[in-house]
């Protein structure tokens, strides 16, 4: 019977994945497409064919009986000839002979290892009864067999015990150790083996926006600093400028910000790594994050991470150390696209805090246009209002109907820059109150704002996550786009 592992150039017994992958291999070199050697052709049909019939596992099988067959009755022939050898050469003072077993080897292919890894372990041995590999079971006396690691390790012993003609067990062992270049990987497959549902982004490197991994105290501090700060300016601008829509929106980012800093805070602390439920939770919360800037990082690794480098950094030196980092980070497009989004930010913020001269104007007439009903009958309507019988403005109907029909408002006052309208005050002098109703880019139906926060932000996913090769070309493709989008911006807040 052709031993068809001979022809595809593997150890007898190897698995699926080692047929496949010896297959490419070998039909790759010897295609007659590419080896124009004239004994190329038959080969590679003797590789179509071997292929085929270890694929079969029912074929596969029968081989494996065959080859099984053919060691032992090789090795019990060897072992008839050694006994036969043995009457003459043994001591004449004793009854009865002690025969050894012989190992004519036993090895692995390698003696480090790592998750998934394989390992090729091979053995020959003769002057014996029979032979177990603990990792393998009862085996023939020679052999050549796979071992996947599939689950973590330190240490692997592989231990054969062979049973000797006199009836003793002899051990002989190898050692196997676990061996990872990355100390981080390493980790998690340590855990995982405690923890089976650890998930592995907590053990990649942390990032600021991100929610994974662990950070220690001193940085936590810092960054809530800064981000505390932040949050109190923006809140005090939300209920004093005009465009508060545009901060509203920045809070909310800011506060998930803040919020994955005490999440990767809890993650650190033994005291809170498995209830960051708790900062769900009204007022307590407040007392937990208090916590957070004195407890201790856990002193080993846990399942949510390694254990975060420790830093001693002043706030001042851990600004001047980011603003470093992020320059080096940046590249001159990222810099001009976020750089331009700043600069919209100030634009609008100074335009909703900036006055201009402003001129009683009167309520001469209104109007409203309405557009063709759509497929779906529904109506679109534009509301306007005429001031001194020559300023038109186009209003929410929401106003429309506070200044027209409810008679709200009984002073306005116009805000003209280069003639164009920039707010309207509206004046309630029964009840003493004043609104300022915004137009252009502060306008609240204007999408602009809403839609550049959101491009903001998935820039910010792009800079973060398209790093590769491959993507680089759409990344800075999108980093243009973006840009265009706030130089429009920028001219609709100048203009």
């Amino acid at each position: 019977m052709i031993n068809h592992y001979v022809v595809l150039e593997i150890p007898n017994f190897s698995d699926q994945t080692v047929i496949k992958k010896a297959y490419r291999k070998l039909s790759k070199k010897y295609h007659p497409d590419v080896n124009k050697d004239p004994f190329a052709n038959s080969y590679f049909l003797k590789i179509n064919e071997a292929y085929d019939f270890l694929i079969d596992e029912n074929k596969r099988l029968l081989l494996h009986q065959f080859l099984y067959f053919h060691e032992v009755s090789k090795a019990t022939n060897n072992n008839h000839q050694t006994q036969y050898q043995d009457k003459y050469t043994q001591n004449p003072q004793q009854n009865s002979v002690q025969v050894e077993p012989v190992i004519h080897f036993f090895s692995a292919d390698k003696k480090q290892f790592v998750l998934n890894d394989h390992i090729l372990l091979q053995w020959n041995v003769s002057h014996c009864k029979s032979v177990n590999i603990n990792v393998f079971g009862a085996v023939s006396f020679s052999g050549t067999h796979y071992l996947k690691i599939d689950h973590f390790a330190e240490e692997i012993f592989v231990l054969m015990t062979v049973v000797g003609l006199n009836d003793k067990e002899y051990k002989y062992q190898i050692k196997l150790q676990y061996s990872n270049k990355n100390p981080a990987k390493k980790a998690f497959q340590k855990i995982k083996s405690q923890y089976p549902d650890a998930d592995e982004i907590h053990f990649k490197k942390e990032t600021f926006f991100g929610l994974h991994a662990r950070i220690n105290k001193n940085e936590f501090k810092n960054r809530m600093i800064l981000l505390g700060s932040l949050f109190f300016i923006l809140t005090t601008l939300f209920f004093t400028i005009a465009a508060n829509t545009l901060v509203f929106l920045i809070l909310l980012l800011l506060f998930w910000i803040i919020f994955s800093q005490c999440y990767k805070r809890m993650h650190d602390t033994t005291k809170y790594k498995n209830k960051v439920g708790l900062l769900l939770i009204p007022f307590y919360n407040l007392l937990i994050v208090s916590e957070l800037f004195v407890l201790d990082s856990e002193s080993d690794v846990n399942e949510f991470g390694m254990v975060p480098q420790k830093s001693t950094n002043s706030f001042k030196n851990w600004i001047v150390n980011g603003l470093k980092l992020l320059n080096q980070q940046l590249t001159l497009l990222h810099k001009i696209s976020m750089g331009s989004f700043l600069l919209l930010v100030v634009l609008v913020l100074f335009k909703s805090i900036n006055t201009y001269q402003e001129t009683p104007v009167n309520l001469t007439s209104y109007y409203i246009e309405t557009a063709r009903p759509t497929t779906n009958g529904s109506v679109n309507r534009d509301y306007f209002l005429v001031f001194n019988d020559k300023i038109s403005v186009n209003v929410s109907e929401n106003y429309f109907n506070e200044i027209v029909y409810r008679q709200k408002f009984d002073t306005y006052k116009i805000a003209l820059n280069n003639n164009n309208v920039e707010y309207i005050r509206l004046i309630d002098s029964k009840n003493n109150n004043t609104e300022r109703l915004n137009f252009g880019v502060l306008q609240s139906n204007n999408p602009l704002l809403l839609i550049t926060f959101l491009l903001f932000l998935s820039q910010l996913y792009v800079w973060r996550n398209l790093k590769a090769a491959a993507e680089l070309k759409f990344a800075n493709g999108y980093m243009v786009f973006v840009t265009i989008v706030y130089l429009y911006g920028i001219f609709v807040a100048l203009f």
